[in-house]
């Protein structure tokens, strides 16, 4: 599969230019960024939130950060927690476990965009499988988000380090 179905009709049906790239599996939206040699800050990444309601909200967010959920609770005026996986499913049936598309509006699902992303002249978001992402320059990224709504709703990232015990990834 390379890009789920309800994704593709809802680019087509907005008007929306974009293209694929293929990269390794990967399960991650941070990890499909360094497979597709991106920069993390580029790659939006889906983190599904519910309230006590059981209303869901989509936070998009750089995939070299971490959704702040106790801010968002705060703004929102209700406590938000992370979606256990097998909710994820009936949600974004056609996509692949784990593989999040970044836009709300095609699954109906309220959305919350971080700032950072708004600031980048090129995206990627997951495709619904974990071997492609779709690019997307500002433009049809506004086009494709419809004017959801935006704060500065992540902190900490991701950084490449040097440490004693060899190279990895840790957070800021």
């Amino acid at each position: 599969m390379a890009m789920a179905l309800t994704v593709g009709q809802f680019l087509a049906s907005h008007h929306v230019d974009y293209s694929l790239m293929r990269h390794r599996h990967t399960d991650t939206s941070f990890s499909s960024a360094i497979s597709a040699h991106v920069p993390t800050s580029q790659v939006a990444k889906a983190v599904m939130l519910k309230d006590q309601n059981n209303e869901f909200l989509m936070a998009v967010v750089p995939s070299n950060r971490r959704v702040m959920i106790d801010k968002i609770s705060r703004m929102m005026g209700k406590q938000y927690f992370l979606i256990g996986e097998h909710e994820l499913s009936t949600i974004f049936q056609d996509c692949e476990p784990g593989a999040v598309p970044s836009l709300g509006p095609a699954y109906q699902v309220d959305m919350l965009v971080d700032d950072l992303l708004l600031e980048q002249d090129e995206l990627y978001i997951e495709s619904g499988d974990h071997e492609n992402l779709i690019h997307l320059d500002k433009k049809q990224f506004h086009r494709a988000i419809q004017g959801a709504p935006h704060q500065n709703i992540s902190g900490y990232r991701m950084l490449y380090s040097q440490a004693h015990d060899g190279r990895h990834w840790e957070w800021e």
